[in-house]
């Protein structure tokens, strides 16, 4: 949108001078709300809220962002005298900040709020004391005093971290309304009404607790009206009672009406009640979507009576989302920036830089170099162009790449030859040096694109609640009483209709026992099984998820490649909690301690990363990106293995880098699974993606992940002929034969793992 455009400009400046800008956008709100609060003034010509917003910045950059719009704010909307004793009190304030922030005491939420308080008093009390000291001046002083630290405990809820609660919102909105009144009595009226107004919408009482905050802090200004607060709550109490229901042309109508009456009762006249006005005429006119924004923070979250706190949504969901993508946006950016400029690179070296190097080192100690160089410039140039095409295609030079008259002419030709063939080494070096540089900066940059991926895709995971089911949560809770429980059951189907059972109560061991299992699988209609067992202040949590129809036994077998040495191969298997079953075979490099290093450390990588919810080609593409830049220091690579299966429907995936081929046998058939992709670990100049493999598993089908130390693909009649024969039902049985068979090598650790899936009983 054009709107957006400055935004989008600062947000490029911001990058390029490599700020992130989530920090900057922070420092920037720090020094405009310092800097406007500097203009708010009570009882007189006292300023006591932008102290108190410094000291509750910190003493990092945000802090110093405060001290800096205080100070602007102090320098432009004040008298010199009164400036300097507030700029005074802010840099005080912030040496204690930076002087402590690392002491425990710091720590405590009270600390800076007495300390700004005790220094305002010093300060205040010199550039106060020659005006003298009435009674007025001393209970006004010792009042701004006071408000100073209350203002640091209240600001300390207003971040950037998590929305403010409800009590720093409320004094910072009087704040803000006292800085508009200074510049504007109607204006300040007004913007109290306003908030009382929006207050209404969470109800009575926090309609007439805004009232009468915001009137007080108006009514303390310089011409502001006493009675202002007991107004404004009087009108609060009853726009946000039963009355109106929440109507907006009802609470706009008996809120003008109360304001109007009440004016009648207090000094204020027509300026009090066309501010009044004014506030119901803005109210009238915002747009539903700002109310309901406004909501989040004002309304507190309506919790059903019979839902737990523990299954309660979290308010920030969509919150969190956005930022999500907001972060996804940004390093989508970034690699965008970078990859462009890394492809275009530095330019290439000329080939020609060889013979100037040689000339240096050679012809400029030559005494021939006049007649060589200037002389026979022409024909000299002419003959080290003919040898360097030479030399570039063989990789080195010898005498026959000189023409005669060059190598009749040159005094030093041995010495020229050698220096030659060192340059045009070191010219190959600096090329293959500025390759896997290139390599290495574009493995980097894909890691931007492969974060910005995992970023979008937890953004459109998040918000994915799963749906409630209130027949069936009933329905689990009369099962259970069958058993003579108390207990409350939450049923939920996530997006592909598969149950989760929640169950809170106390004393639920029996449900945990098979029959209890089969009591609610009858109840619900759907075989369920026992997952998760939770402590809770109520007793005890227990989950239930729907079983999967499909069964899978897994087994593996594995042997050294010499006695008494770590197997470097390594592999493992694991359900999650969707019913999709992982098993990860990994082949280091080589065998011994340094392989199974190597394989152990990706197998575990892995692991996290599928555990976290990572979709498997994003896992595995950002893994090898970073193992490559490892391998740069420790050298090696591991090939992969990765099977993934949906035991509900049987679509499987097998994902492959580098590695024997795999064996799948359906029915009578064997399919031999085999891939392209280089093992995870080398080093490439584009993005290694794993190669896939899909199909649908069926009770009775078999699979067989084997390492290279078992066959490398070449030759195994014999491997393929013994999985179409085998009529056993032992995964175990299996691996173990292969691994026994004559045909298996021997010079390298092999491993097999066989995965037999099954209907479940």
């Amino acid at each position: 949108m054009p709107t957006k455009e400055p935004l989008r400009r600062v947000k490029r400046l911001v990058s390029r001078l490599n700020l992130p800008w989530n920090a900057v956008k922070a420092c920037l709100r720090r020094f405009a709300l310092a800097a406007v609060l500097s203009q708010g003034f009570v009882l007189g010509e006292h300023a006591p809220f932008a102290l108190g917003y410094i000291a509750a910045s910190g003493s990092g950059l945000e802090g110093a962002a405060a001290l800096l719009g205080g100070l602007t704010g102090c320098l432009l909307g004040m008298d010199a005298s009164g400036a300097l004793r507030y700029i005074a009190a802010a840099i005080l304030i912030y040496a204690v900040e930076f002087a402590f922030f690392d002491r425990p005491l710091y720590k405590s939420r009270w600390f800076m709020a007495v300390c700004s308080a005790v220094i305002a008093g010093i300060t205040g009390f010199v550039y106060l004391s020659g005006a003298g000291w009435s009674q007025v001046a001393i209970l006004n002083f010792a009042s701004e005093l006071v408000m100073v630290g209350i203002s640091c405990l209240f600001f300390q809820g207003v971040g950037e971290d998590a929305p403010p609660d409800r009590g720093s919102l409320l004094f910072l909105t009087a704040a803000l309304v006292v800085c508009l009144a200074r510049f504007s009595p109607l204006g300040g009226n007004a913007g109290a009404a306003l908030a009382v107004l929006l207050a209404s919408r969470a109800g009575a009482g926090a309609a007439a607790a805004t009232g009468g905050a915001v009137g007080l802090a108006v009514g303390l200004t310089e011409g502001g009206t006493p009675l202002l607060g007991a107004v404004l709550a009087f009108a609060g109490a009853l726009t946000g009672g039963p009355l109106v229901k929440q109507k907006r042309l009802g609470t706009v109508l008996l809120f003008a009406a109360c304001g109007l009456l009440a004016t009648a009762w207090v000094q204020g006249g027509m300026e009090l009640a066309a501010a009044l006005v004014l506030a119901a005429v803005l109210y009238s006119i915002l747009p539903e979507q700002l109310l309901r924004r406004v909501d989040r923070y004002t309304c507190p979250p309506v919790h059903a009576p019979s839902a737990p706190v523990e299954t309660a949504a979290p308010p920030s969901l969509t919150h969190t989302q956005f930022r999500l993508e907001e972060q996804a946006t940004a390093f989508r950016t970034l690699y965008e920036h970078i990859h462009e400029s890394v492809l275009r690179g530095e330019p290439p070296e000329n080939s020609a830089v060889i013979f100037d190097r040689v000339a240096e080192r050679v012809c400029a100690r030559c005494s021939h170099n006049p007649v060589c160089w200037r002389r026979h410039h022409t024909a000299t140039c002419q003959a080290l162009t003919q040898a360097l095409s030479a030399m570039l295609d063989r990789g080195n030079t010898v005498m026959e790449d000189f023409p005669g008259p060059f190598r009749s002419r040159c005094m030093r030709m041995e010495e020229f030859l050698r220096v030659s063939n060192e340059e045009l080494y070191r010219y190959f070096n600096r090329q293959q040096y500025r390759a896997r540089l290139k390599n290495n900066r574009l493995a980097v940059c894909r890691q931007y694109a492969q974060l910005a991926a995992l970023l979008s895709a937890a953004a459109n995971q998040v918000g994915e609640e799963p749906e409630r089911d209130p027949s069936g949560s009933a329905a689990a809770e009369r099962a259970v009483a069958q058993m003579g429980l108390e207990a409350r059951c939450d049923l939920r189907l996530d997006r592909r209709g598969r149950r989760t059972l929640e169950v809170w109560g106390k004393r639920l061991a029996p449900l945990c026992c098979d029959q209890g299992g089969e009591l609610l699988s009858q109840a619900l209609g759907v075989r369920m099984e026992p997952a998760d067992v939770y402590r809770v202040r109520q007793g005890q949590r227990l989950v239930f998820r729907q079983s999967p129809p499909l069964a899978a036994t897994v087994a593996a077998a594995a042997k050294e490649k010499e006695a008494g040495q770590p197997n470097g191969d390594n592999g493992l298997w694991f359900k999650d909690e969707d019913g999709v079953l992982w098993v990860v075979l990994c082949d280091g490099m080589g065998s011994g301690a340094g392989a199974a290093k190597e394989s152990k450390l990706l197998m575990t990588l892995l692991k996290d990363f599928l555990h976290a919810g990572v979709e498997p080609a994003a896992a595995l593409t950002t893994l090898t990106g970073a193992l490559s830049l490892r391998g740069e220091v420790n050298g090696g690579f591991t090939t992969v293995d990765l099977l993934q299966v949906d035991l509900f429907n049987g679509s499987a995936a097998l994902y492959k880098l580098g590695g024997a081929p795999a064996y799948l046998r359906k029915g009578g058939s064997l399919i031999r699974l085999t891939g392209s992709a280089l093992p995870a670990g080398l080093e490439t100049d584009r993005e290694s993606a794993p190669d896939v493999s899909r199909f649908r598993l069926a009770a009775g089908d078999l699979l067989l992940l084997v390492t290279d130390g078992v066959t490398d693909g070449e030759g195994d009649d014999w491997l393929r002929s013994m999985i179409v024969q085998y009529r056993g039902e032992s995964p175990r049985e299996l691996a173990q034969a292969v691994l026994a068979s004559p045909g298996a090598g021997r010079e390298d650790d092999r491993t097999v793992v066989a995965v037999r899936f099954s209907n479940r009983t």
